[in-house]
């Protein structure tokens, strides 16, 4: 297994891994856009000044296992730069192998050559928390607070399936 930055031709292997991400995550209800994310990563490989990173992780056979989207970026309130994970993924059956603290190494030394201050990483998806939480201890992460997230597309959703009826209800109390 290597860790390597990603290149253009990893283009669709990344599209699939974004997809395998988004059917996963607890809060899934956002569509993944083929298109949106061959830009993204067009923008990467040749927009890129170096502020973003993309990390992937790639088995003997060639098969991408996982990646590791990031950035640095001056707080808003500082002059020093904070390095920020954007998504991380790993495919279910490479979880709890070496690969996601070799993935948050790379990171930390792409932050290090940055002149960040510090490295700020999450769990947004609701997979694996626990375990994520022991893995980032014992990288020297600190546990800082949690991710909460409020899902407005399903909430539109669920008031556009209510007749008229069932609305006026609600808001009679």
């Amino acid at each position: 297994m290597q860790i390597r930055f990603a290149v253009e031709s990893d283009s669709d292997a990344l599209v699939e891994l974004a997809l395998e991400n988004q059917a996963e995550i607890s809060h899934n209800n956002f569509a993944v856009d083929r298109k949106r994310v061959a830009d993204t990563m067009k923008g990467l490989f040749t927009l890129n000044q170096g502020t973003h990173v993309l990390f992937v992780a790639e088995t003997s056979e060639g098969v991408l296992a996982g990646g590791l989207l990031a950035c640095v970026q001056r707080y808003y309130y500082s002059l020093e730069m904070q390095a920020q994970m954007i998504q991380w993924f790993l495919r279910p059956q490479y979880r709890g192998t070496s690969i996601a603290p070799r993935l948050v190494k790379a990171f930390v030394e792409w932050a290090k050559t940055r002149g960040a201050s510090e490295v700020v990483m999450g769990v947004t998806s609701g997979i694996n928390v626990d375990a994520t939480d022991r893995m980032m201890r014992r990288l020297g992460f600190t546990h800082l607070g949690g991710t909460y997230a409020v899902n407005l597309k399903a909430q539109r959703e669920r008031a556009a399936d209510k007749t008229p009826t069932e609305v006026g209800s609600i808001h009679a109390g």
